[in-house]
């Protein structure tokens, strides 16, 4: 499948979210595994912005679009919030991917489940961008 846009515009697009969102992005200042993270992040959520699943919207917000789930309508990740985060607290010990869940359908007003039965494709992008609002 061809890119919808191009690289570049991607990267603008990846880095007009970030500063809109105060998350740091200046890799010079990370540790060695940390700038490693970042950068799959990262390459995670450019990819997507070039493929046109994921679009920043005019609020720097990311809106995904799962490609393959069965439920493919479009995810607005608005800016993290104390509640958001909280959200999966509920939960108690142990249970990181399912209060990440919790965190995801807090942040985009939907239902944790709704991550679950994701595919593991469109998971990996909107677990990109939660890891890149906690970073």
């Amino acid at each position: 499948m061809a890119d919808k846009i191009n690289f570049e515009m991607a990267t603008a697009e990846f880095e007009r979210f970030a500063e809109t969102m105060c998350i740091d992005i200046d890799v010079s200042r990370m540790k060695d595994e940390d700038r490693e993270d970042f950068e799959g992040y990262k390459k995670t959520v450019v990819d997507a912005i070039c493929r046109g699943s994921l679009v920043i919207n005019d609020r720097g917000e990311p809106v995904y679009t799962p490609q393959r789930s069965e439920n493919n309508s479009p995810l607005v990740f608005k800016e993290l919030t104390g509640a958001n985060l909280a959200a999966g607290d509920k939960l108690g010990k142990g249970r990181e991917h399912s209060k990440l869940f919790e965190t995801m359908g807090s942040m985009t007003e939907t239902h944790a489940g709704r991550f679950s039965k994701m595919v593991m494709s469109d998971l990996k992008v909107c677990q990109a961008i939660i890891v890149l609002f906690l970073a």
